[in-house]
């Protein structure tokens, strides 16, 4: 993966200004003193984390799968008596298919189902009014051109529809919730399935319901409802997220902190001069220390746990409650109180399907790496990993007929409105590509990262012609090594 460099701050100086509605009579993107202290070291910097990450990863490998034994010999604590398992019959099947007895004898797993249900509940009351549910200016994934053949329901104001399905969604999460509390785990299992199947489908027809919060969510649901080893899986991938999500932070996003900088306002609380530290103190804590997580010296487990509350209740100044509402309930029933040292990794047959969830994470979460560019510039390969703060973007997107006369202008100078190249390009086609005759548009796009130049990274003179692949580069989307640096945008916003 290439990252776009980093100018010299004298050199970004020489670019005109360009002001983006929104930004003018902001300040000028300047480095702060540490991140000009630090500029000369970006590639050392950046092979550092890389090298640490490869480390951790091979050392949790060799000792703990290759060995297959963890440092604490502690067994968990006894589990409740298991309630009468169904033997015969379909139910029977499907108990002992899910391994549902683990969730009839663990009351974690009982708790862990009830933040699932609590993770359902913050997504669909989102989504309940959207009218993209009912395909109103959705975009489909870049794998999946054809969502809105999919699409079945009707929103307001032409039907109810959509909102009676929702509140057929909600019915069973109240059932489900009750059926947990009661110990009717079949029917709790049942239900959470079936909320489960409800959000997959919309995820896949709508490319904006990617959040990473609803990553998560997807992660803890799989391992609920469908692998053994319940307790010791759902608590491996919380910190497997975390250590994943560090991928996308190595670049100078994170390293030099210039996500945050940028922004007018700034960071919350932390000034600009430290905000480096701090972004370099949350990778270390999540490529590191999370996995302390699971360690039996009760001070260190207590101190990773209280950095990680802490943190997701400083990420909700920035991303609502939607994040911490998924995430937090999960690591403080997996990692607080109830929390008992795993006597070992489980490595039996059962084990595989957790194993393979975990290796499926990771190859989403490197797609972006097989892809040539700057993934933060292009977006090519972007969405299928962890991505969250990624990059802060700036972008306008034009459109011109062929002589030249503008047909539309966009901006973008909010900082987490990521200025995506598909999603402009699959808009644009869908308004203009399938009139009759089928016109020629000049379809040109300038995009900034981290208060870095704009460069023109699509100038094309046919809109209609271009065709976007998924998994791979997209010649007429070009990054800093071959695109133009033709202005430098003032500090944006957030939101």
């Amino acid at each position: 993966m290439h990252i776009t460099p980093l100018l010299p701050e004298d050199e970004l100086l020489k670019l005109p200004i360009l002001a983006l509605p929104g930004t003018a009579g902001n300040e000028e993107v300047r480095y702060t003193a540490l991140q000009n202290l630090m500029l000369p070291y970006s590639d050392a910097i950046h092979l550092v984390w890389w090298a640490l990450l490869v480390a951790t990863l091979g050392f949790l490998i060799v000792r703990y799968l290759l060995w297959a034994r963890l440092a604490d010999n502690t067994l968990p604590a006894a589990p409740e008596p298991q309630p009468p398992m169904h033997r015969s019959g379909i139910l029977g099947i499907y108990y002992r298919v899910f391994s549902i007895g683990e969730i009839d004898r663990d009351p974690l797993l009982r708790w862990a189902g009830g933040a699932i249900l609590l993770g359902f509940l913050a997504s669909f009351s989102q989504w309940q009014t959207n009218p993209q549910i009912a395909g109103y200016g959705n975009l489909c994934w870049p794998f999946f051109q054809q969502c809105r053949d999919w699409i079945f329901l009707e929103g307001l104001p032409a039907s109810y529809m959509q909102m009676i399905f929702f509140m057929g969604l909600f019915t069973l999460i109240i059932t489900a919730a009750y059926a947990l509390a009661t110990r009717r785990t079949v029917l709790a299992h049942g239900c959470i399935a079936l909320l489960y199947i409800a959000k997959a489908y919309f995820t896949l027809i709508n490319f904006k319901f990617n959040g990473n919060y609803d990553y998560y969510h997807t992660v803890f649901g799989i391992v609920f409802l469908l692998l053994p080893h319940k307790r010791f899986f759902m608590s491996l991938s919380i910190v497997m997220l975390y250590t994943l999500s560090t991928v996308a932070k190595i670049h100078p996003s994170w390293t030099f902190g210039l996500y945050f900088t940028p922004l007018a306002p700034g960071m919350p609380i932390f000034p600009n001069p430290i905000v480096p530290l701090m972004t370099n103190l949350v990778i270390f804590m999540e490529m590191i220390m999370a996995w302390f997580l699971f360690s039996r010296r009760v001070w260190l487990q207590r101190s990773v746990f209280a950095f990680f509350c802490l943190f997701h209740l400083y990420s909700g100044m920035m991303v609502d409650y939607h994040y911490p509402t998924i995430v937090m309930p999960m690591l403080i029933i997996c990692f607080g109180g109830m929390f008992r040292p795993f006597s070992h990794v489980p490595r039996d047959r059962a084990s595989l399907p957790g194993w393979l969830l975990m290796a499926v994470l990771w190859s989403l979460q490197l797609i972006q790496l097989t892809i040539p560019g700057d993934a933060k510039l292009t977006l090519e390969g972007n969405f299928y990993g962890l991505y969250m703060f990624e990059a802060n973007h700036q972008c306008q997107v034009t459109i011109t007929n062929a002589d030249g006369v503008l047909l539309e202008q966009e901006a973008s100078t909010r900082a987490r409105s990521r200025c995506n190249p598909w999603s402009y390009l699959s808009h644009a086609q869908y308004r203009y590509c399938h009139l009759d005759p089928k016109p020629v548009l000049r379809f040109s796009m300038i995009h900034s990262i981290n208060g870095g130049p704009f460069y023109k990274i699509i100038d094309e003179p046919d809109l209609c012609s271009l065709t976007y692949h998924p998994f791979k580069r997209n010649l007429w989307i070009k990054d800093a090594t071959t695109a133009p640096a033709v202005a430098r945008p003032l500090k944006n916003y957030y939101y």
